[in-house]
């Protein structure tokens, strides 16, 4: 259960939890007695998760609590000890001003095992001086999470003592200026890390880098399976690049600054020879622009062609607003090289036009589940559906069928413009489950992007209907119903 605080003056405390429901907004409005607190009393141990959010503005009031709201609520909670949600697991704190990050204090309590903050540069320091409450307070977190674009010296001399003292800490994000000697030396010695998230601002991508003291060497990292970059294509080279690296089984990286090719391959030529065990492998590279002619820029199939090295893949998934293009004769390298794929998604919403020249045909579909023995999601683009006579010839015995085909945000076909897909329907129900699931247009950011124009907002509005009634059709040949 999330309770959701937007607390002003003290009102009602009867509204802050009549938590039937998944969330609630609390906000005090006149004196409480103690048939208020009886009441807050019996729900309140429901809470599991409190979410604060000072951006969030309810009805026009100020989202936070004032000083003297915070005493009356402590002061007047009859047998108060200390936590006014006895089992509160979660905390996560957005803040703009200091006032705001102090508040934080109250819900910093031994039963808490998440915490996320997100807060202003300006605040760096103070955000030190709340998270050294953590030890006194004996609370053990197992997911820690610190959103802030600069830094200080203080902020980076006082953060490997605090991690230190985490031993339970099994995820832990922070920003990439923070990846420095002292930090990494803190986390490679906890013993039941798993996951290490590295981020960055965009606007900050190129001026606040990995530490150029960034090593692997620091410790053993026994527990380490994932680590998630979301930082500059050149910092992630740099990172991967490093001797003594811990073994990964799953590996994910974001960027948006200008995609440089050269650096894209020497990612992916590092990763086979550094984590030649990956089974999970995200790429997401977006290059920060509208590009006037997409098609023009798609990544070449080749500059990602290493990763076949990386044999023991179960899933691979890679986006770009530029789109990859990639041929037939790409399909069949990547199914003899990754025999137990069981999920793969090749840049299935780049944010391009209609007729983007990387997409692909229908029959490609079959192409796929008739070479990846495992393969049960398949997340792809296509620019046409073909003709029945090609379908047929191509169809063949599939190896794999599969539970779910996303067609992401591909345009409504040229060469088809509304009855002739009926066809097409049991082609694409031969490669599926019978339980199997068909979804496009799932990127919000494309949604956006279309969005911009009329013209754009009826290409939307078409390949929706378009796509929304393919899959009907698929689902009926599916069900038995046609």
């Amino acid at each position: 259960m999330v309770l959701l605080i937007a607390l002003s003056v003290p009102e009602v405390l009867d509204n802050v939890l009549s938590l039937a429901g998944p969330a609630a907004q609390a906000e005090f409005t006149s004196e409480l007695f103690d048939a208020n607190w009886e009441r807050f009393n019996r729900y309140a141990g429901y809470v599991r998760s409190v979410h604060f959010d000072q951006a969030l503005q309810f009805r026009g009031r100020r989202a936070l609590p004032s000083d003297r709201t915070l005493a009356y609520i402590f002061l007047h909670r009859p047998a108060f000890e200390g936590s006014m949600f006895p089992n509160l697991s979660s905390v996560q704190w957005t803040v703009k001003d200091r006032r705001a990050l102090v508040q934080l204090l109250l819900f910093l309590v031994p039963t808490i095992t998440i915490l996320k903050i997100s807060c202003r540069a300006l605040l760096k320091d103070k955000c030190i001086s709340v998270l050294r409450v953590l030890a006194p307070r004996n609370i053990l977190l197992t997911e820690l999470e610190i959103t802030m674009p600069t830094h200080t010296h203080a902020f980076l001399k006082g953060l490997p003592d605090i991690l230190a003292g985490q031993k339970r800490l099994r995820s832990v994000g922070l920003p990439n200026y923070s990846a420095s000697q002292g930090v990494v030396a803190a986390l490679s010695v906890l013993p039941l890390l798993e996951e290490y998230e590295i981020w960055s601002f965009v606007e900050y991508q190129n001026h606040l880098g990995i530490g150029m003291d960034f090593d692997w060497e620091q410790g053993d990292f026994t527990a380490l399976r994932s680590l998630n970059l979301t930082i500059s294509l050149i910092d992630a080279v740099r990172v991967m690049s490093k001797p003594h690296q811990p073994r990964l089984d799953g590996f994910t990286m974001t960027s948006r600054d200008f995609l440089e090719h050269a650096n894209l391959h020497s990612l992916c030529s590092s990763l086979p020879t550094s984590q030649p065990s990956l089974t999970v492998l995200y790429l997401t590279l977006y290059s920060g622009t509208v590009l006037p002619d997409p098609s023009s820029q798609a990544i070449p199939f080749n500059l990602i062609r290493p990763l076949l090295l990386c044999t023991e893949l179960q899933v691979f998934c890679i986006r770009t607003d530029m789109g990859i293009a990639y041929d037939d004769d790409d399909i069949t390298r990547m199914a003899s090289a990754w025999p137990s794929l069981e999920t793969l998604s090749l840049c299935a919403d780049p944010v391009s036009h209609a007729d983007l020249t990387t997409g692909q045909p229908l029959r490609s579909v079959g192409s796929f589940t008739q070479r990846f023995r495992a393969l049960q999601e398949l997340s792809i683009y296509l620019n046409s559906l073909g003709t029945d006579a090609v379908l047929g010839v191509s169809a063949g015995p599939s190896q794999s069928r599969l539970s779910v085909l996303d067609f992401g945000t591909s345009p409504v076909p040229t060469d088809s413009t509304g009855a002739p897909y009926h066809s097409k329907a049991p082609y694409v129900a031969s490669l599926l489950r019978r339980d199997a699931e068909i979804k496009s247009d799932r990127s919000q950011g494309h949604k956006r992007f279309l969005q911009t124009t009329t013209t754009a907002k009826e290409e939307f509005s078409r390949r929706k209907t378009f796509w929304f009634s393919f899959a009907t059709e698929v689902y009926d040949v599916l069900s038995g119903t046609k």
